[in-house]
Protein backbone atom coordinates (compact mmCIF):
# COMPACT_ATOMS: atom_id res chain seq x y z
CA UNK A 1 0.00 0.00 0.00
CA UNK A 2 3.27 2.21 0.99
CA UNK A 3 4.86 1.81 -2.59
CA UNK A 4 1.14 2.55 -4.62
CA UNK A 5 1.29 5.82 -2.92
CA UNK A 6 4.70 6.64 -3.88
CA UNK A 7 4.27 6.06 -7.25
CA UNK A 8 2.04 9.28 -7.63
CA UNK A 9 4.42 11.35 -6.31
CA UNK A 10 7.24 10.29 -9.17
CA UNK A 11 6.93 13.61 -11.31
CA UNK A 12 7.50 15.93 -8.72
CA UNK A 13 11.27 14.22 -7.38
CA UNK A 14 12.23 13.34 -11.13
CA UNK A 15 12.36 17.26 -11.20
CA UNK A 16 14.39 17.27 -8.02
CA UNK A 17 16.75 14.83 -8.86
CA UNK A 18 17.50 16.00 -13.00
CA UNK A 19 17.11 19.51 -13.42
CA UNK A 20 20.18 21.27 -14.70
CA UNK A 21 20.84 24.43 -11.94
CA UNK A 22 21.66 27.80 -13.63
CA UNK A 23 23.90 30.27 -11.67
CA UNK A 24 21.03 33.24 -12.94
CA UNK A 25 18.86 31.44 -9.98
CA UNK A 26 21.08 32.64 -7.17
CA UNK A 27 19.24 33.91 -4.80
CA UNK A 28 15.98 33.82 -6.32
CA UNK A 29 12.96 35.40 -4.55
CA UNK A 30 10.16 32.38 -4.70
CA UNK A 31 6.40 32.34 -6.05
CA UNK A 32 5.14 36.32 -6.53
CA UNK A 33 2.09 36.77 -4.36
CA UNK A 34 1.73 33.78 -2.84
CA UNK A 35 0.53 34.84 0.13
CA UNK A 36 3.87 33.58 2.90
CA UNK A 37 2.65 34.02 6.39
CA UNK A 38 4.46 36.44 8.28
CA UNK A 39 7.96 34.80 10.21
CA UNK A 40 6.79 35.68 13.35
CA UNK A 41 3.33 34.29 12.56
CA UNK A 42 5.05 30.86 11.14
CA UNK A 43 3.84 27.18 12.60
CA UNK A 44 7.56 26.01 11.11
CA UNK A 45 10.97 25.35 11.86
CA UNK A 46 14.31 24.49 9.14
CA UNK A 47 13.41 20.69 9.60
CA UNK A 48 17.10 20.52 10.91
CA UNK A 49 18.51 20.46 14.52
CA UNK A 50 19.38 24.12 16.10
CA UNK A 51 23.06 25.60 15.11
CA UNK A 52 22.98 23.40 11.61
CA UNK A 53 24.53 25.30 8.88
CA UNK A 54 23.06 24.55 5.98
CA UNK A 55 22.81 25.33 2.26
CA UNK A 56 19.70 25.30 0.16
CA UNK A 57 19.14 23.70 -3.75
CA UNK A 58 16.56 24.42 -5.78
CA UNK A 59 13.52 26.25 -3.62
CA UNK A 60 10.18 27.71 -4.53
CA UNK A 61 9.50 29.03 -8.00
CA UNK A 62 12.86 28.20 -9.38
CA UNK A 63 13.29 25.70 -12.20
CA UNK A 64 12.17 22.52 -13.52
CA UNK A 65 9.71 20.87 -11.37
CA UNK A 66 9.73 23.86 -8.44
CA UNK A 67 8.91 26.05 -11.05
CA UNK A 68 5.60 28.23 -10.89
CA UNK A 69 2.83 26.29 -11.52
CA UNK A 70 4.50 22.87 -10.60
CA UNK A 71 2.98 21.04 -7.95
CA UNK A 72 6.24 21.13 -6.52
CA UNK A 73 6.28 24.86 -6.49
CA UNK A 74 6.62 25.36 -2.74
CA UNK A 75 9.08 22.35 -2.68
CA UNK A 76 12.67 23.18 -1.04
CA UNK A 77 15.96 20.97 -1.46
CA UNK A 78 17.86 21.24 2.00
CA UNK A 79 21.28 20.13 0.71
CA UNK A 80 23.42 18.80 3.62
CA UNK A 81 26.13 15.43 3.81
CA UNK A 82 24.70 12.27 3.70
CA UNK A 83 23.61 10.87 7.32
CA UNK A 84 22.56 14.51 8.57
CA UNK A 85 19.47 14.25 11.30
CA UNK A 86 16.25 16.16 9.77
CA UNK A 87 14.00 16.70 12.18
CA UNK A 88 9.82 17.71 12.35
CA UNK A 89 9.16 20.84 11.49
CA UNK A 90 5.77 20.74 13.26
CA UNK A 91 3.82 19.12 15.47
CA UNK A 92 1.90 15.71 14.15
CA UNK A 93 1.14 12.44 13.27
CA UNK A 94 3.46 10.05 11.13
CA UNK A 95 1.19 8.58 8.67
CA UNK A 96 3.36 7.21 5.86
CA UNK A 97 7.49 5.33 5.84
CA UNK A 98 8.86 3.87 3.34
CA UNK A 99 12.78 3.06 3.94
CA UNK A 100 13.55 -0.25 2.09
CA UNK A 101 14.92 1.66 -1.13
CA UNK A 102 18.60 1.28 -1.66
CA UNK A 103 20.32 4.02 0.20
CA UNK A 104 22.12 6.20 -3.36
CA UNK A 105 19.89 6.54 -6.37
CA UNK A 106 18.48 3.20 -7.53
CA UNK A 107 14.95 1.87 -8.82
CA UNK A 108 12.65 2.84 -11.42
CA UNK A 109 8.94 2.92 -11.86
CA UNK A 110 7.06 3.18 -8.26
CA UNK A 111 10.93 3.28 -6.31
CA UNK A 112 12.13 6.81 -7.52
CA UNK A 113 10.80 8.66 -4.94
CA UNK A 114 13.09 6.79 -2.42
CA UNK A 115 13.06 6.51 0.91
CA UNK A 116 10.44 9.06 3.01
CA UNK A 117 8.07 9.61 5.70
CA UNK A 118 4.81 11.40 6.11
CA UNK A 119 3.69 14.03 9.06
CA UNK A 120 -0.03 15.08 8.94
CA UNK A 121 -0.29 18.29 10.81
CA UNK A 122 -3.66 18.97 12.80
CA UNK A 123 -5.16 22.06 10.03
CA UNK A 124 -5.14 18.82 7.20
CA UNK A 125 -1.62 19.95 5.82
CA UNK A 126 0.96 17.00 5.63
CA UNK A 127 4.79 18.01 5.39
CA UNK A 128 6.56 15.12 2.98
CA UNK A 129 10.54 14.54 3.69
CA UNK A 130 11.83 12.57 1.00
CA UNK A 131 15.21 10.55 -0.34
CA UNK A 132 16.29 9.26 3.19
CA UNK A 133 19.24 6.20 2.64
CA UNK A 134 18.01 2.72 3.60
CA UNK A 135 16.57 2.38 6.98
CA UNK A 136 16.93 5.91 7.09
CA UNK A 137 13.41 6.67 9.37
CA UNK A 138 14.04 6.69 13.12
CA UNK A 139 9.79 7.13 13.75
CA UNK A 140 7.15 4.59 13.52
CA UNK A 141 4.03 4.65 11.29
CA UNK A 142 1.41 6.58 14.07
CA UNK A 143 4.26 8.06 16.22
CA UNK A 144 3.03 11.90 17.77
CA UNK A 145 5.86 13.95 17.10
CA UNK A 146 6.60 17.75 18.05
CA UNK A 147 8.79 19.89 16.23
CA UNK A 148 12.30 19.77 16.85
CA UNK A 149 12.34 15.41 17.15
CA UNK A 150 14.52 13.52 14.67
CA UNK A 151 12.80 11.55 11.77
CA UNK A 152 15.22 10.72 9.99
CA UNK A 153 18.56 10.72 8.06
CA UNK A 154 19.56 12.84 4.98
CA UNK A 155 20.42 10.40 1.70
CA UNK A 156 20.16 10.06 -2.24
CA UNK A 157 18.16 7.82 -2.62
CA UNK A 158 15.59 7.34 -5.47
CA UNK A 159 16.39 9.85 -8.01
CA UNK A 160 17.92 12.21 -5.42
CA UNK A 161 20.96 12.51 -7.75
CA UNK A 162 22.82 13.60 -4.36
CA UNK A 163 22.46 14.37 -0.97
CA UNK A 164 19.27 16.11 0.27
CA UNK A 165 16.11 16.38 1.73
CA UNK A 166 13.21 17.38 -0.29
CA UNK A 167 10.68 19.07 1.71
CA UNK A 168 7.32 20.82 0.87
CA UNK A 169 3.94 20.38 2.35
CA UNK A 170 1.02 19.49 0.64
CA UNK A 171 -2.48 20.33 1.71
CA UNK A 172 -5.68 17.62 2.06
CA UNK A 173 -4.86 14.70 -0.86
CA UNK A 174 -0.71 13.51 -0.45
CA UNK A 175 -1.13 11.54 -4.18
CA UNK A 176 0.51 13.73 -6.89
CA UNK A 177 -0.35 15.90 -8.49
CA UNK A 178 -1.29 17.72 -4.28
CA UNK A 179 -1.35 20.90 -4.02
CA UNK A 180 1.75 22.70 -2.36
CA UNK A 181 1.12 25.55 0.14
CA UNK A 182 3.82 28.31 0.72
CA UNK A 183 5.51 28.34 4.13
CA UNK A 184 7.88 30.04 6.13
CA UNK A 185 10.24 29.46 9.02
CA UNK A 186 10.38 31.50 12.35
CA UNK A 187 13.92 30.29 12.88
CA UNK A 188 16.14 30.84 9.98
CA UNK A 189 18.83 33.35 9.67
CA UNK A 190 18.75 35.36 7.83
CA UNK A 191 14.42 35.30 8.10
CA UNK A 192 13.95 35.08 4.34
CA UNK A 193 10.56 35.38 3.17
CA UNK A 194 10.74 32.64 1.75
CA UNK A 195 14.19 31.04 1.76
CA UNK A 196 15.78 31.71 -1.31
CA UNK A 197 17.64 29.19 -3.62
CA UNK A 198 21.27 28.52 -3.58
CA UNK A 199 21.23 30.14 -0.23
CA UNK A 200 23.38 29.76 3.12
CA UNK A 201 20.90 29.68 6.45
CA UNK A 202 21.58 28.86 10.43
CA UNK A 203 18.94 27.51 12.16
CA UNK A 204 18.27 29.45 14.95
CA UNK A 205 17.14 28.82 18.56
CA UNK A 206 13.02 28.66 18.57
Amino acid sequence: MFIRRCSLLVISIIGAACSDEPTSLAGAEGCPESGYPPVDQSDYVIPFTVGTELFTGLANCSASFHAAGNPDEYATDFDLPMGTPFVAARPGVVTFIQEDQPSLGGGDGEEVLGNAVFVAHRDGTTALYLHSPLDGITVELGDTVAAGDTLGLVGASGLAGYPHLHFIVVEGDTSFPYRGVPVTFRNASPPDVPLRTYASYTVDPY
